[in-house]
């Protein structure tokens, strides 16, 4: 990986031969899931030349990609840089990366679909210019302690949009392959944002001509016809979606075990509990959409369309999240003013007994207690990141962080 500092400016062109790059681009029609050649012009100019890395903004990691916060220097407008190796495993994987600039650019008009701006490569890397999501990832949402989590109405407005862009990737034969919390962005956390959905690394192009088999996504959450190595589907995606749900509802994995074996055996025999204390203060509602998506076999999953028009997701139950935003802010108005006018006549009533230094003192005590209210109140939405880490570390039981798989699954995994 080229360091940090160093990002676009190792070559100024790209150093395959144009009808060479061409010939590579044409044999990707012959390898299957995978899009053309896209329509974006690639940049052969130093990255740098435009963008300017935000020091200290990183925003994701892999293996074989990192994803940095950058400003472009004639608009001072923010993006999300993700720079990608070209070769993976001693593997020529430029041909992954068109396709997934290609996935990109057939949802361009989708609000749900994280946007692409420009295209630039290297030697070794092509960096992808990308929308800037604020709010980051619902999986620190997902994650957080139970007041600070998703309410039930947030992950209802939230799947709405989710379906909408899957739905939209399914009308055009597109799967995803790997929607997981941490391929969910927001684009603010506080007011609640709208999602963008990102990461189509793994996604592949299915129809009806040809069946397409292959072992990829993060464990938690492949459907169970990945592991046995069986024709991949859009039900494909909404094994994933059950799952997802689950996670935004309940702030647990479903299917996780002690080890890869494990979660896959849970995931092959269908072990999921909907009745622990998970799950309480759940609609019923809520609980069926998940049990409508966690079926074992593919054709028994409802689709994103059937989805949309569950009970649970109807349009009229969900709330304006504009509104639903004012009305608490409202609310903690009125909680600082009254306890404020509470302080005032606290203070009217032992005036009479109290001298002038005393009086100066408790108008001090008063103020401080109402400048610790109006901070608490604020400071709910401008979480510390020594808070945010130690989230982390109390979590780490309840997710494994792994990677996506890329590779074929050793036969003691299926059954």
């Amino acid at each position: 990986m080229i360091p940090e500092e160093n990002f676009g400016m190792m070559d100024n062109c790209c150093s395959t031969p144009r009808t060479a790059r061409r010939q590579q681009e044409k044999r990707s029609h012959d390898r299957p899931g995978l899009l053309g050649e896209p329509i974006t012009p690639i940049q052969s100019q130093p990255f740098t030349s435009r963008y300017t890395m935000a020091p200290g903004h990183e925003l994701g990691r892999g293996k074989f990609a990192v994803v940095r916060k950058c400003i472009a220097k004639d608009t001072e407008k923010e993006y999300a840089a993700k720079i990608m190796r070209k070769r993976r495993k001693g593997q020529d994987c430029r041909m992954e990366i068109l396709h997934e600039i290609a996935v990109l650019e057939l949802a361009l008009g989708n609000p749900w679909v994280i946007k692409l701006h420009e295209v630039y490569e290297t030697t070794t890397e092509m960096i992808l210019v990308l929308e800037y999501a604020a709010g980051g990832e619902i999986f620190n949402q997902c994650v957080a302690e139970r007041e600070e989590a998703f309410k039930e109405k947030d992950v209802q407005r939230l799947l709405r949009q989710i379906l909408k862009g899957v739905s939209f990737l399914h009308r055009h034969n597109v799967v995803h392959l790997d929607l997981k919390p941490q391929n969910i962005l927001l684009t603010s956390d506080c007011p609640l944002g709208d999602i963008k959905i990102v990461d189509f690394g793994l996604s592949r192009v299915v129809n009806n001509n040809e069946e397409l088999r292959e072992i990829m996504g993060t464990p938690e959450y492949v459907a169970p016809e990945i592991l046995s190595y069986e024709p991949i589907s859009t039900a494909t995606d909404m094994w994933s979606i059950g799952v997802l749900a689950y996670v935004m509802l309940t702030g647990t994995s479903p299917f996780l075990g002690d080890d890869k074996q494990h979660t896959f055996l849970n995931i092959s025999q269908l072990n999921v509990s909907y009745t622990d204390g998970d799950f309480e203060g759940i609609s019923e509602l809520a609980i069926d959409f998940i049990k409508a998506l966690l079926v074992k076999e593919p054709e028994g999953r409802a689709s994103a369309e059937d989805c949309l028009q569950h009970p649970w997701l109807a349009e009229g139950d969900l709330p304006d999240p504009y509104a639903s935003a004012m009305s608490s802010l409202q609310d903690n108005c009125q909680t600082v003013q009254s306890e404020e006018e509470e302080q005032e006549e606290l203070k009217a009533e032992s005036s009479l007994e109290t001298s002038p230094g005393q009086v100066d003192s408790e108008e001090q005590t008063v103020t401080e207690e109402l400048i610790l209210m109006a901070s608490y109140t604020l400071g709910q939405c401008r979480q510390t990141e020594i808070e945010k880490q130690s989230e982390t570390k109390a979590i780490t039981k309840r997710f494994k962080f792994e990677e996506p798989m890329l590779q074929e699954i050793p036969g003691d995994f299926i059954y």
